[in-house]
């Protein structure tokens, strides 16, 4: 690939990543928005959701939550590479596997904080 090929891929690259990540926040926001309208306008969801508030907030926030980590040091840091366990990720498994590093974490921390 030729050097401006390569710039304008990686150029692409970055803005996918910043329109994945405000679309991600903007899709968090809204489930925030609609979840609170209608657990306030139907009883039967408000019990769903008072009892299992972890489950039916917590870890949908937790995943939106992780893709915007993974995004935004991506886009920061360039490409996520590491070595753990005798492995090495690198290509499409990094980012993949540090996603669920950090939703496996923030759900950790969801169940030892509920």
């Amino acid at each position: 690939m030729s050097d401006p090929a390569a710039a304008h891929i990686q150029q692409l690259r970055r803005v996918a990543h910043w329109i994945v990540l405000l679309g991600g926040s903007i899709v968090g926001a809204s489930f925030i928005v609609f979840t609170t309208y209608n657990v306030w306008s139907d009883p039967a969801i408000r019990s769903v959701v008072q009892q299992h508030f972890a489950a039916v907030v917590g870890l949908p926030a937790a995943a939106i939550a992780s893709l915007c980590v993974v995004l935004f040091l991506e886009g920061a840091a360039g490409p996520i590479e590491f070595e753990g366990l005798g492995f090495r990720f690198k290509g499409a498994a990094g980012p993949l596997v540090f996603w669920v590093m950090c939703f496996l974490s923030m759900t950790l921390a969801i169940k030892v904080c509920w």
